[in-house]
């Protein structure tokens, strides 16, 4: 489904009550859902195997969403640090420590799914899913070292130091948003439910594996 076509689908299930934040986390509920619900990272077995996997998808997902986060950057400046907010280099040192080659990372496939933002309501769209998962990060990250992953293959679960502090900015710059009218905030939620998709759909190799 494309952006404008979830949009049509927020407008058409009637204005949410709540701040910016609230409603589009109502939006994207069930997009987030069905993406957790697949993976259950926390509840199966998780090896070398699995994490090289998890590491090529996501450097597929992360590469082209902070490509399409820098070019709107460039044109929007002041509003959130995109640099600080990238991974995908950390997610290709994590394939390295992992003893994946240079030119096997270099190989990974980029996902054509990820909505490439033009505006700052799709931008935030993309950062409040790309944020969002290094808040969880840390415990996946915890469970994952545990049972056996070394510990230098999993920094891009987390990202730079602060990701409390980067979610909170973006959640800021979400609530601002919602002064700027319904349009903007749909725009945002549809953005995001487009990237959760993006992710289900490019992460159903792995979520295929037998748990």
């Amino acid at each position: 489904m494309t952006i404008d076509g979830v949009a049509a689908g927020v407008r058409a299930g009637g204005r949410r009550a709540g701040g910016a934040l609230e409603r589009v986390r109502a939006a994207t509920a069930r997009a987030h859902r069905e993406l957790d619900g697949g993976l259950d990272v926390l509840h199966r077995p998780w090896g070398a195997g699995e994490h090289r996997l998890w590491l090529e998808l996501t450097l597929g997902l992360l590469a082209p969403a902070e490509e399409g986060l820098r070019r709107w950057a460039a044109a929007d400046p002041g509003v959130l640090d995109v640099h600080e907010r990238a991974r995908a280099g950390m997610a290709r040192e994590d394939l390295l420590a992992l003893g994946a080659e240079p030119a096997e990372v270099a190989a990974v496939p980029r996902c054509p799914l990820v909505p490439q933002p033009a505006t700052r309501a799709q931008a935030l769209g993309v950062c409040y899913v790309l944020d969002g998962s290094t808040l969880g990060g840390k415990l996946i990250r915890s469970a994952l070292v545990a049972a056996g992953v070394p510990q230098e293959a999993c920094t891009s679960l987390t990202g730079h130091p602060g990701a409390g502090r980067r979610w909170r900015g973006t959640t800021a710059a979400l609530e601002a948003l919602g002064t700027a009218g319904d349009a903007a905030v749909e725009e945002a939620a549809a953005t995001a439910t487009a990237v959760f998709e993006a992710y289900r759909r490019w992460l159903a190799p792995l979520a295929g594996r037998p748990a």
